[in-house]
């Protein structure tokens, strides 16, 4: 039986170790190692593939485990969404206050991402007397892009998020040309009439980022602790600390998530449910 010659593994080895020393990125190392991996395939010298080789599977091993542990993003309350509407959304806000506080509120109420909500088009938006439907043409688990839709009820408060959106939709003059383009966008500040207008590119996600973080500091909270995807998760915490009855799958609808393992990372328990345990445990 032919085997692979004796210079291969050692050789894949050395490769590997430079790759991760140099990255330290344990995604980069999978990437290139399949990409090896691959081109060793076709090598009709080769009876066994060196990166099958149990001491390689043990390297990818090691160096999955070597990972800096991840620090979640704290989630955002609905009394920051509240507090950030009453600053950012007042009678006389201008449209960049405008837009920070609809860009928070709508991704709050419909658990976005920001590759979701950053796509969003007028046109993807259906008002009713009821409710907002709109369509996302991408998410991260529609893998042959067949779009979804997320509903928001109208609260009839001020802290309505479909309100505040026609709101900014209005106040930005969005007609039927802007269709095809982001739902939020970049500003232009004109100094002779002290505003602004909607530019046609999107929102980066560093200046998403950017801006939430600079509301969140302006509010007295420590803005390091948060992220775009805190909007996301903070939705759907309150959602469920207000109703431990949801429907799991309306959940998992809203929020766009295949298997309830991806929906409860995003979820954060108060420490009462957690204690509920103890409590049902028959030792009081």
């Amino acid at each position: 039986m032919r085997t692979s010659p004796p210079f291969t593994v050692p050789l894949a080895l050395t490769y590997m170790s430079k790759v991760y020393q140099d990255s330290h990125s344990y995604a980069n190392l999978l990437v290139v190692v399949s990409a090896l991996k691959w081109l060793h395939s076709f090598l009709p010298q080769l009876h066994e593939n060196p990166f099958d080789s149990p001491i390689c599977k043990n390297f990818l091993e090691a160096a999955k485990r070597c990972k800096a542990p991840i620090k979640r993003k704290v989630p955002i309350t609905p009394e920051m969404i509240k507090a950030i509407i009453d600053k950012y959304a007042g009678p006389s806000a201008s449209l960049q206050d405008l837009r920070l506080a609809c860009l928070c509120s709508t991704a709050f109420t419909g658990f976005f991402r920001y590759n979701e909500i950053c796509n969003i088009q007028p046109a993807h938006l259906e008002f009713s007397s009821e409710y907002l439907k709109i369509f996302v043409p991408r998410a991260k688990n529609d893998v042959y892009r067949e779009g979804n839709y997320v509903y928001i009820k109208r609260l009839g408060s001020k802290y309505c998020a479909v309100s505040l959106l026609q709101r900014y939709i209005s106040m930005a003059k969005m007609d039927a040309s802007d269709n095809d383009l982001p739902l939020f966008r970049r500003l232009r500040y004109y100094k002779s009439t002290n505003s602004h207008k909607l530019c046609r590119e999107k929102l980066s996600y560093s200046r998403c980022r950017e801006i939430l973080q600079d509301c969140l500091k302006s509010l007295g909270y420590n803005h390091k602790d948060y992220g775009l995807h805190s909007l996301r998760s903070g939705g759907a915490t309150a959602a469920v600390q207000n109703n431990h009855h949801l429907s799991e799958r309306s959940l998992k609808l809203h929020g766009r998530w295949k298997s309830d393992s991806a929906k409860d990372m995003y979820i954060l328990e108060e420490v009462s449910q957690r204690l509920e345990i103890t409590n049902n445990l028959g030792l009081s």
